[in-house]
C-alpha cells in the first residue's frame, strides 16, 4: 500500500468516526434542549396560573406561593435573558474575529501577488532555458544551474499555494462573518421578546407582591382590632355566661322548690287518707310528721356539644394562630355578601349586635362553656335568647367592622379562651 493512499484511509476513518461522535452528541444534545424547554413551558403554565390568582377567593398560603412561583418564573426569565445577551456578545466578538482574519489573509494576499509580479519581472528580465544549463562548461556548473531553476520553481508553487489558502481562509472567514451577524440578528430579536416577557414577568410579579403587602395590613389591622375588643368580649361573654348560669341556677331552684312542694303535698295527700282510713276502721291514727327538708336536686347535666358543622360555605383564607406577628382567634371563611351562615351547633343566642371591630356579631352558648362566635356579619337573623338548633340561620356574611372584605370570622371559645375552631369542626 502506498503510503498516500494509507494517509487518505486513516483521514477516511478519523472524518467517519468525527461524524459518529457528532451526530451522538447532537442527538443528546437535543433531547437535553427538549427537556429544558418542557421544564419551562410546565414552569410558565404555573407562573401563568399564579398570575391569575383571585386574591380575595385565596388562602394566605396560596398568595405566598403564587408569589414564590412568580419569584422563581422571573428569575429564570431573567437567567435566559442575560444569556442570550451573553451569546449576543458572543456573536459580535465573532464578527470581529473573522473580520480580523480576513483582513490579515487579504493582506496576506496582496503581499503574495507581490511577490509573483517580482518573480515574473525576474524571470522575464533574466530567462534562464535548458539550453543554458545543457551548454554550461563544466557538470557542476550545470547542476548548479538547474537546482537554481528548481528552486526558483519550488518558490514559485510554494507562493501559489499560500495563496490559495489565504484566499481560501479569506472565504471561510467571510463565511463566519456572515453566520455570526446572522446569529445576532436572530439572537437581537430573541432579546427583545425576552426583555417583553421579563418585563411581563416583573409587572406580575409587583401586582401579586402588592395584594400580599395589602392584605397582610389588612390581616394586621383587622387581628389588632380583635386584639383591642378582646378585653370587652370576654367579659362580655364571661357576664353573659354568669348571667345565663344565674337564670338557669334560678330556674333549677325554681323547679326544686315546686318539686319539694309538689313532694310534700303529697306526702301529706298520702298521711291524711292513711288516717282517714285509721278512723274508718276504728284505729287510732299514728302522728306522722310530714319531712318538709329540702330535697336536693341534681343539677342538669350541661348540653352535649358533639361536632360542630361548618358555618358557611366559603374558602378558608386564615386559619387559628399565629400569622405576620399576630395571633388570630379564629377562622376567616371568605364568601360573597349575602351568603348564609348557619349555627354551627344547638344552643342559645347570648348576643346579638354591633361590637366594635367585630361588627355585627352573634354569640351562641351550646353548654358545658362552649359559645359560638359569628362577626363581620351583614345581616343578623336572630335575638338575644333566642334558643336555635344546628343549621338554623344566624345572619349573612358581610364587612362589618373592622374587616379585609367579605367574610365570616368565627371562633369557638370555653369559658371565653379561644381555641381553634378545627378541633370542633366536622
Amino acid at each position: 500500500m502506498k503510503p498516500s493512499f494509507r494517509i487518505f484511509a486513516i483521514l477516511l476513518v478519523v472524518c467517519l468516526c468525527t461524524q459518529l461522535m457528532s451526530s451522538g452528541v447532537q442527538a443528546q444534545t437535543e433531547e437535553i434542549d427538549q427537556l429544558r424547554a418542557d421544564r419551562d413551558e410546565v414552569r410558565s403554565e404555573r407562573a401563568r396560573a399564579a398570575a391569575d390568582l383571585d386574591p380575595l377567593l385565596s388562602a394566605n398560603e396560596e398568595i405566598e406561593e403564587a408569589l414564590r412561583l412568580l419569584d422563581e418564573d422571573l428569575s429564570a426569565r431573567q437567567a435566559a435573558l442575560d444569556a442570550t445577551r451573553a451569546r449576543l456578545d458572543k456573536a459580535r466578538s465573532d464578527v470581529l474575529a473573522a473580520q480580523g482574519l480576513v483582513a490579515v489573509e487579504q493582506q496576506k494576499i496582496a503581499e503574495l501577488r507581490v511577490q509573483l509580479q517580482r518573480q515574473a519581472i525576474s524571470a522575464y528580465v533574466q530567462p534562464r532555458t535548458d539550453d543554458e544549463v545543457l551548454s554550461s562548461n563544466d557538470i557542476n556548473d550545470g547542476e548548479r544551474r538547474r537546482a537554481l531553476v528548481s528552486a526558483v520553481s519550488t518558490s514559485r508553487n510554494d507562493i501559489l499555494d499560500e495563496l490559495r489558502t489565504a484566499e481560501a481562509n479569506v472565504e471561510l472567514g467571510l463565511q463566519r462573518a456572515e453566520a455570526a451577524q446572522r446569529d445576532i440578528e436572530a439572537r437581537e430579536q430573541q432579546a427583545i421578546l425576552q426583555v417583553d416577557e421579563v418585563n411581563d414577568a416583573i409587572a406580575d410579579r409587583q401586582r401579586l407582591r402588592e395584594i400580599l403587602d395589602a392584605r397582610i395590613a389588612e390581616f394586621q389591622a383587622e387581628v389588632d382590632s380583635h386584639a383591642a375588643d378582646e378585653d370587652a368580649l370576654t367579659r362580655q361573654l364571661t357576664g353573659l355566661i354568669a348571667e345565663e348560669e344565674a337564670r338557669q341556677a334560678a330556674i333549677r331552684e325554681a323547679a326544686r322548690i315546686q318539686a319539694e312542694r309538689e313532694r310534700v303535698a303529697a306526702e301529706e295527700a298520702r298521711l291524711a287518707a292513711q288516717r282517714a282510713a285509721d278512723l274508718a276502721a276504728g284505729r287510732v291514727p299514728e302522728e306522722t310528721a310530714v319531712n318538709r327538708a329540702d330535697a336536693q336536686l341534681l343539677s342538669a347535666p350541661p348540653t352535649p356539644v358533639g361536632s360542630l358543622i361548618w358555618p358557611v360555605q366559603g374558602v378558608m383564607t386564615s386559619g387559628f394562630g399565629p400569622r405576620w406577628g399576630r395571633q388570630h382567634n379564629g377562622l376567616d371563611l371568605a364568601a360573597n355578601t349575602g351568603t348564609n351562615v348557619i349555627a354551627a351547633g344547638a344552643g342559645q343566642v347570648l348576643s346579638a349586635g354591633f361590637s366594635g371591630g367585630f361588627g355585627n356579631l352573634v354569640l351562641i352558648d351550646h353548654g358545658g362553656g362552649l359559645v359560638t362566635a359569628y362577626a363581620h356579619l351583614n345581616a343578623i337573623n336572630v335575638r338575644s335568647g333566642q334558643q336555635v338548633s344546628a343549621g338554623n340561620s344566624v345572619g349573612t356574611v358581610g364587612s362589618t367592622g373592622n374587616s379585609t372584605g367579605p367574610h365570616l370570622h368565627f371562633e369557638t371559645r370555653v369559658n371565653g379562651v379561644a381555641y381553634n375552631p378545627l378541633q370542633y369542626l366536622s
